[in-house]
Protein backbone atom coordinates (compact mmCIF):
# COMPACT_ATOMS: atom_id res chain seq x y z
CA UNK A 1 0.00 0.00 0.00
CA UNK A 2 1.29 3.25 -1.34
CA UNK A 3 2.21 5.73 1.96
CA UNK A 4 0.36 9.04 1.79
CA UNK A 5 2.18 11.82 0.83
CA UNK A 6 1.83 14.38 4.16
CA UNK A 7 3.03 16.90 1.88
CA UNK A 8 0.29 20.20 2.59
CA UNK A 9 -1.83 21.35 -0.51
CA UNK A 10 -0.80 24.54 -1.39
CA UNK A 11 -2.32 27.66 -0.68
CA UNK A 12 -5.07 28.63 -3.82
CA UNK A 13 -6.05 32.14 -4.51
CA UNK A 14 -9.76 32.95 -6.54
CA UNK A 15 -13.51 33.68 -6.53
CA UNK A 16 -15.96 31.35 -5.07
CA UNK A 17 -19.60 32.52 -4.64
CA UNK A 18 -21.78 33.84 -7.56
CA UNK A 19 -21.68 37.18 -8.96
CA UNK A 20 -24.48 38.52 -7.13
CA UNK A 21 -22.45 37.29 -3.64
CA UNK A 22 -19.24 37.02 -4.59
CA UNK A 23 -16.54 35.66 -2.11
CA UNK A 24 -12.87 35.36 -2.70
CA UNK A 25 -9.85 32.96 -1.71
CA UNK A 26 -6.54 34.65 -0.40
CA UNK A 27 -4.45 31.30 0.61
CA UNK A 28 -5.68 30.50 3.94
CA UNK A 29 -8.53 33.01 4.13
CA UNK A 30 -11.75 33.04 2.21
CA UNK A 31 -14.31 35.91 2.31
CA UNK A 32 -17.62 35.50 1.34
CA UNK A 33 -21.01 37.29 1.71
CA UNK A 34 -24.10 36.06 1.62
CA UNK A 35 -27.91 37.40 1.62
CA UNK A 36 -29.96 35.97 5.08
CA UNK A 37 -32.58 38.09 5.59
CA UNK A 38 -34.07 36.30 8.18
CA UNK A 39 -30.60 37.66 10.33
CA UNK A 40 -30.71 41.08 9.01
CA UNK A 41 -32.75 42.15 6.07
CA UNK A 42 -31.15 45.31 5.02
CA UNK A 43 -27.51 44.31 5.57
CA UNK A 44 -25.77 41.42 3.43
CA UNK A 45 -24.06 39.04 5.58
CA UNK A 46 -20.15 38.25 6.38
CA UNK A 47 -18.52 34.98 6.17
CA UNK A 48 -14.69 34.63 6.91
CA UNK A 49 -13.22 31.01 7.05
CA UNK A 50 -9.64 30.00 7.96
CA UNK A 51 -8.38 27.10 6.03
CA UNK A 52 -5.99 24.36 6.91
CA UNK A 53 -3.32 23.38 4.78
CA UNK A 54 -5.71 20.62 3.29
CA UNK A 55 -8.48 23.21 2.60
CA UNK A 56 -10.93 22.15 5.38
CA UNK A 57 -12.56 25.22 7.78
CA UNK A 58 -9.90 25.66 10.74
CA UNK A 59 -11.78 28.74 12.14
CA UNK A 60 -14.24 31.44 11.14
CA UNK A 61 -15.67 34.60 11.76
CA UNK A 62 -19.28 35.95 10.71
CA UNK A 63 -21.99 37.90 11.37
CA UNK A 64 -24.02 40.77 9.70
CA UNK A 65 -22.00 42.95 7.42
CA UNK A 66 -23.58 46.35 8.31
CA UNK A 67 -21.08 48.02 6.08
CA UNK A 68 -22.70 46.60 3.11
CA UNK A 69 -26.33 46.57 2.57
CA UNK A 70 -28.22 44.75 -0.09
CA UNK A 71 -27.82 47.85 -2.33
CA UNK A 72 -24.66 47.92 -3.15
CA UNK A 73 -23.79 47.32 -7.05
CA UNK A 74 -21.80 44.02 -7.82
CA UNK A 75 -18.46 45.35 -8.36
CA UNK A 76 -18.75 47.16 -5.35
CA UNK A 77 -19.29 43.83 -3.32
CA UNK A 78 -16.32 41.99 -5.27
CA UNK A 79 -14.77 44.92 -4.76
CA UNK A 80 -14.91 44.89 -0.76
CA UNK A 81 -14.64 40.81 -0.43
CA UNK A 82 -11.13 41.08 -2.65
CA UNK A 83 -9.80 43.87 -0.19
CA UNK A 84 -11.09 42.23 2.93
CA UNK A 85 -9.19 39.06 1.65
CA UNK A 86 -5.88 40.51 0.56
CA UNK A 87 -6.01 42.51 4.20
CA UNK A 88 -6.19 39.35 5.82
CA UNK A 89 -3.98 37.35 3.13
CA UNK A 90 -1.37 36.97 5.85
CA UNK A 91 -3.01 37.42 9.59
CA UNK A 92 -3.91 33.69 10.31
CA UNK A 93 -2.41 32.55 13.76
CA UNK A 94 -1.70 28.53 13.91
CA UNK A 95 -2.08 28.00 17.49
CA UNK A 96 -5.01 30.94 17.71
CA UNK A 97 -6.88 30.98 14.56
CA UNK A 98 -8.74 34.21 14.28
CA UNK A 99 -9.07 34.36 17.80
CA UNK A 100 -6.98 37.65 18.13
CA UNK A 101 -8.32 39.53 15.31
CA UNK A 102 -11.99 39.60 16.22
CA UNK A 103 -11.94 43.25 17.19
CA UNK A 104 -10.47 43.86 13.69
CA UNK A 105 -13.13 41.74 11.84
CA UNK A 106 -15.86 43.81 13.82
CA UNK A 107 -14.53 46.64 12.68
CA UNK A 108 -14.50 46.08 8.76
CA UNK A 109 -17.74 44.02 9.20
CA UNK A 110 -19.23 47.47 11.49
CA UNK A 111 -16.61 50.32 9.09
CA UNK A 112 -15.87 48.18 5.90
CA UNK A 113 -12.61 49.22 3.73
CA UNK A 114 -13.44 52.72 2.86
CA UNK A 115 -11.18 55.74 2.33
CA UNK A 116 -9.79 56.02 6.08
CA UNK A 117 -11.18 52.54 7.23
CA UNK A 118 -9.16 50.27 5.41
CA UNK A 119 -6.06 52.02 7.30
CA UNK A 120 -7.90 52.06 10.74
CA UNK A 121 -8.61 48.27 10.02
CA UNK A 122 -4.58 47.39 8.90
CA UNK A 123 -4.01 49.22 12.58
CA UNK A 124 -5.95 46.75 14.06
CA UNK A 125 -4.46 43.97 12.15
CA UNK A 126 -1.11 44.96 13.10
CA UNK A 127 -1.43 45.41 16.77
CA UNK A 128 -3.41 42.02 16.85
CA UNK A 129 -1.06 40.01 14.81
CA UNK A 130 2.42 38.63 15.17
CA UNK A 131 5.38 40.44 14.25
CA UNK A 132 6.29 37.41 11.11
CA UNK A 133 2.39 38.46 9.89
CA UNK A 134 3.17 42.15 9.91
CA UNK A 135 6.31 41.64 7.98
CA UNK A 136 4.77 38.54 5.70
CA UNK A 137 1.45 41.41 4.91
CA UNK A 138 3.58 44.57 4.25
CA UNK A 139 6.27 42.52 1.98
CA UNK A 140 2.87 40.87 -0.37
CA UNK A 141 2.07 45.38 -0.32
CA UNK A 142 4.85 46.36 -1.20
CA UNK A 143 5.41 43.54 -4.15
CA UNK A 144 1.32 44.52 -4.89
CA UNK A 145 2.15 47.73 -5.46
CA UNK A 146 4.94 48.18 -7.21
CA UNK A 147 6.92 44.66 -7.87
CA UNK A 148 10.13 43.01 -5.73
CA UNK A 149 13.07 44.93 -7.65
CA UNK A 150 11.73 48.77 -7.45
CA UNK A 151 10.37 47.97 -3.69
CA UNK A 152 13.57 46.57 -2.78
CA UNK A 153 15.54 49.78 -4.24
CA UNK A 154 13.33 51.95 -2.82
CA UNK A 155 13.37 50.50 0.38
CA UNK A 156 17.18 49.84 0.52
CA UNK A 157 17.03 53.54 0.12
CA UNK A 158 14.90 54.38 2.87
CA UNK A 159 16.96 52.44 5.82
CA UNK A 160 20.53 53.58 4.51
CA UNK A 161 19.24 57.66 4.84
CA UNK A 162 17.60 56.63 8.14
CA UNK A 163 20.25 54.55 9.56
CA UNK A 164 22.53 57.23 9.41
CA UNK A 165 19.77 60.20 10.16
CA UNK A 166 16.74 60.12 12.71
CA UNK A 167 16.16 56.43 13.10
CA UNK A 168 17.51 54.47 16.28
CA UNK A 169 18.41 51.13 14.55
CA UNK A 170 18.65 48.26 17.34
CA UNK A 171 21.51 46.02 15.47
CA UNK A 172 22.13 43.72 18.34
CA UNK A 173 18.34 43.06 18.42
CA UNK A 174 18.32 41.85 15.19
CA UNK A 175 21.14 39.90 14.43
CA UNK A 176 19.84 36.55 14.97
CA UNK A 177 17.04 37.26 12.48
CA UNK A 178 17.52 39.85 9.69
CA UNK A 179 21.03 41.45 10.32
CA UNK A 180 21.71 44.37 8.79
CA UNK A 181 24.76 46.70 10.00
CA UNK A 182 24.89 49.79 8.76
CA UNK A 183 26.89 48.98 5.90
CA UNK A 184 26.11 50.14 2.44
CA UNK A 185 27.09 46.92 0.65
CA UNK A 186 24.95 45.16 3.27
CA UNK A 187 22.37 45.93 2.96
CA UNK A 188 21.96 46.35 -0.58
CA UNK A 189 22.49 42.72 -0.74
CA UNK A 190 19.50 42.12 1.43
CA UNK A 191 16.64 40.60 -0.39
CA UNK A 192 13.37 42.20 0.47
CA UNK A 193 11.87 40.45 3.34
CA UNK A 194 14.84 40.80 5.18
CA UNK A 195 14.58 44.23 4.49
CA UNK A 196 11.11 44.83 5.28
CA UNK A 197 12.07 42.61 8.72
CA UNK A 198 14.79 44.79 9.41
CA UNK A 199 12.56 47.68 9.53
CA UNK A 200 9.79 45.86 11.63
CA UNK A 201 11.90 44.80 13.90
CA UNK A 202 13.49 48.28 14.95
CA UNK A 203 10.24 50.52 14.25
CA UNK A 204 8.45 48.16 15.63
CA UNK A 205 5.18 46.24 14.30
CA UNK A 206 2.62 49.04 15.34
CA UNK A 207 4.35 51.84 13.88
CA UNK A 208 6.00 49.74 10.60
CA UNK A 209 3.23 50.29 8.25
CA UNK A 210 3.16 54.33 8.74
CA UNK A 211 6.64 54.71 8.90
CA UNK A 212 7.00 52.71 5.45
CA UNK A 213 4.46 54.25 4.23
CA UNK A 214 6.23 57.67 4.83
CA UNK A 215 9.46 56.81 3.60
CA UNK A 216 8.44 54.91 0.19
CA UNK A 217 5.24 57.04 -0.53
CA UNK A 218 3.50 53.21 -1.10
CA UNK A 219 0.10 53.13 0.47
CA UNK A 220 0.91 49.51 1.62
CA UNK A 221 -2.80 48.80 1.67
CA UNK A 222 -4.95 46.47 -0.89
CA UNK A 223 -6.58 48.46 -3.37
CA UNK A 224 -9.68 47.60 -5.82
CA UNK A 225 -7.84 48.73 -9.09
CA UNK A 226 -4.61 45.87 -7.74
CA UNK A 227 -7.17 43.44 -8.70
CA UNK A 228 -9.75 42.01 -11.68
CA UNK A 229 -12.85 42.50 -9.91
Amino acid sequence: MPTPDPTPLLPIDGWVGTRELPGYRAGRIVVRLDHLPQVDAEHLYFDLLLLDPSGRTADNHSGPCHAMRCEPALEERSAFVRVVAELLRHAEDDFNGLTALRHALSYIREHGVGVGRLMAAAQLLDRACSEDSVIASLDHMLRLSVGESEAREVLVDAVQRQAGGQMSLDYGSLAHRAPAPPDSSEFEALALRPLVAYVVRTVGKTRARDYLRAVTDFELLPQPGMFEL
